[in-house]
């Protein structure tokens, strides 16, 4: 493998890193709107169904392409944590 070819991917690597996080971060911001909606409607944060059942969804893509499940649920996990503080945090702000 050349180092032109090294580089190039990782000039790949560096585009794909950016997009998943200008959409984590895009996915933070519906998070703070959502407490807010969950609140007026009378819903918790957390949805125990709701998010076994996007998990299992997600468990399933990413077998499809080829994603380890134990990595898609800390992926996931992660990702879903964050969210609840997020949305906890934009609920304290509004208080």
């Amino acid at each position: 493998m050349s180092a032109n070819t090294i580089a190039e991917i990782r000039k790949e690597f560096e585009e794909i890193d950016r997009q998943v996080l200008g959409l984590i971060g895009r996915r933070m911001q519906l998070s703070q709107k959502i407490a807010g909606l969950k609140q007026q409607a009378g819903i918790g944060i957390i949805q125990a169904d709701i998010w076994h059942q996007q998990m299992r969804e997600r468990k399933k893509e990413g077998h499809g392409i080829g994603v380890d499940e134990a990595f898609v649920v800390k992926l996931y996990s992660l990702i879903h944590d964050e969210s609840v503080r997020v949305q906890r945090q934009a609920l304290e702000v509004t208080v």
